[in-house]
């Protein structure tokens, strides 16, 4: 069997549980790896600063792999230098805001630049998604931002759940072809450059470290996480995770609730 040279893991329903937690069982098992000398890749949708704390608290010094590889970025003595980065085409992004603004007006539209977050305004979905990414966002005149030539990583769409379906009916008519699109809950709604891909990002931190793609190992939970499963030397999915994505994967392991990611990592490893 190849040897297992680096590991890239989901965050969300994957490396945490319901309640946002890390088990010690999951935590002890990426330090025990670490040591080993196996490279372990935390890839999510989430925005820089809110993936430190838990790269922290696993004690994990790789690459970080944000908004679901729009950005790989290495946090080191309270900085972050960018390695990569894919932004959304900037008069792309100000017609998505166009669009919203004015025919969904009670949508959150939240962008990301970097490890910055920038909103409108600050309203329940705001501080729902601050105190679970326990970030916090700054305030400005969106349209006048997104005129600027500041870089947008992500754009983040937030409301209830027939909102968000309309808005994907909406984006899936306006065929704009640079974007990708996909809800990771039933009221969110994550906006990429289509380029943009966890398995691109594994692409390149292979080629950075010399790791051929047989020697990866790639564990995840929902649909953005299917191509990295697919085309990683050994796959698996979350028992969490929806039957498409279990289906596309190598091994099915346990829920995130029955500490899926340990388990998966021991037998593997074992």
């Amino acid at each position: 069997m190849t040897k297992i040279e680096m590991v890239f893991s989901d965050i969300d329903g994957t490396l945490l549980n319901s309640n946002h937690e890390v088990t010690a069982e999951a935590s002890q098992i990426i330090q025990d790896l670490v040591k080993q000398g196996t490279k372990i890749i935390l890839a999510s949708a989430r925005p820089p600063g809110a993936m430190v704390s838990i790269a922290d608290e696993v004690q994990l010094s790789s690459p970080l792999v944000c908004f679901n590889g729009a950005l790989i970025t290495q946090y080191k003595e309270g900085s972050f230098d960018d390695l990569y980065s894919l932004t959304l085409d900037r008069l792309d992004t100000l017609q998505l805001y166009q669009a919203v603004s004015t025919k969904f007006p009670e949508i959150s539209f939240n962008i990301y630049s970097g490890e910055r977050w920038y909103v409108e305004r600050e309203d329940e979905w705001v501080e729902q998604e601050a105190a679970i990414t326990k970030m916090d966002p700054e305030s400005i005149a969106m349209e006048d931002f997104l005129n600027e030539q500041f870089p947008v990583h992500k754009i983040l769409c937030m409301g209830n759940p027939d909102d968000i379906q309309k808005l994907e009916d909406e984006l899936a008519e306006a065929n704009l072809s640079n974007i990708s699109y996909y809800r990771s809950k039933d009221t969110y709604m994550e906006i990429v450059n289509n380029q943009v891909s966890k398995l691109g990002a594994l692409h390149f931190l292979c080629e950075k470290y010399g790791v051929e793609l047989e020697s990866t190992l790639a564990i995840g939970d929902n649909f953005n996480d299917m191509p990295m499963i697919i085309h990683s030397g050994k796959g698996i999915a979350m028992g969490n995770a929806p039957d498409e994505v279990k289906q596309a994967a190598d091994y099915v392991t346990d829920t995130n609730d029955e500490n899926g990611f340990y388990k998966a990592l021991a037998k593997c490893f074992g």
